[in-house]
């Protein structure tokens, strides 16, 4: 049996150790360098949770997010009633589709409160999403519902629509990654087409040159802590990629692109990233990347991107934590923003 002295330091070592578990740690990372991209060619795409995270941030900053690529991802503002419709109305649809006019609506009332941007300018805004009619996670009535929620935001001609007809839940590629019709880690789908390069083709004005088989620039770690503060969930570090053209040029873009459920880097390291298809599409086109990361807690098991209020009840707004954490890095990267 511990006597009194032993127990004392029993408990300083075991409060010691609670400390230095919860401690971030992001300081041990380098900061992510301060750049001067071109804010006209600032872009968002992202898979599932990382697709719902990317509209977040496409609704509350429309004047700084020029275009977005969702991927196999429901409507903005699906789950505002917490997990259980997530589960049953976002990814399945036990309790119906989701109402894409409803939250259209609902949109447009909190853009005129100030929790979101001004949605008019998301007419000039370029918006692709991809969908797979035979997505085991997020039914296709519920990717279509995305569909119909941009269609009510955007001009016919901003909007592009890819399906995947036989493709399971991930991000297509040309060669990369699982069978196309398959469902499982590292939800890379090799489907014979780049989902990276087919996005930026809709998005992205500059016309790519050839592609490299092999990434020409270095994928480098920074510290989020400094964009992360008011956010329990973001990973201590993130990713950056730039191009060898990118070094000390101001014509070049950015994209932010977000991983889903189940893809950070706590679960695949660079699998994701180095799989995507984006290093080679950044390359060609003069892009800067970023790959921010979020990481699993336990009110958040999987390591998803927050789209259905594990964080905050501003979640899915401009004061959700992670849409500031977000913004706060491009805001790092970029010559200036248009702020309203």
């Amino acid at each position: 049996m511990l006597g009194r002295r032993e127990c004392k330091w029993l408990l300083l070592v075991i409060v010691a150790g609670l400390l230095v578990g919860c401690g971030r740690g992001g300081d041990d990372y380098p900061q992510l360098p301060e750049m001067q991209l071109d804010p006209e060619r600032f872009y968002v795409g992202g898979l599932s949770s990382g697709g719902y995270m990317a509209q977040q941030l496409h609704l509350a900053w429309p004047s700084e997010v020029k275009g977005v690529a969702v991927f196999a991802a429901g409507p903005y503002g699906c789950a505002r009633n917490g997990v259980n419709t997530a589960l049953l109305q976002c990814m399945a649809t036990t309790r119906g589709r989701p109402d894409a006019s409803a939250l259209v609506s609902k949109a447009r009332a909190d853009s005129e409160e100030g929790k979101l941007g001004d949605l008019q300018q998301l007419k000039d805004n370029r918006v692709f999403i991809y969908r797979a009619e035979f997505d085991p996670l997020i039914h296709a009535p519920v990717s279509q519902a995305t569909v119909d929620f941009y269609k009510q935001l955007v001009a016919e001609d901003q909007l592009q629509v890819k399906q995947g007809s036989s493709a399971g839940h991930g991000l297509p590629t040309q060669s990369q990654g699982v069978p196309c019709s398959e469902t499982r880690s590292p939800f890379v789908n090799a489907c014979g087409f780049s989902g990276a390069g087919l996005s930026l083709d809709h998005l992205d004005s500059n016309q790519p040159r050839s592609l490299s088989s092999e990434p020409q620039g270095e994928l480098k770690k920074f510290s989020q802590s400094p964009f992360s503060e008011n956010s329990r969930g973001m990973a201590d570090f993130g990713y950056y990629y730039q191009p060898p053209a990118c070094d000390g040029s101001d014509n070049c873009g950015l994209k932010m692109v977000l991983h889903g459920c189940e893809q950070g880097a706590e679960k695949l390291d660079t699998e994701f990233v180095e799989k995507s298809g984006y290093l080679q599409q950044a390359d060609a086109r003069d892009l800067v990347l970023v790959f921010p990361q979020v990481e699993a807690t336990l009110p958040n098991p999987k390591g998803c991107w927050d789209w259905w209020g594990y964080e905050s009840s501003a979640f899915d707004t401009r004061e959700g934590p992670q849409v500031e954490g977000l913004r706060a890095i491009w805001s790092r990267l970029l010559i200036e923003n248009s702020a309203e």
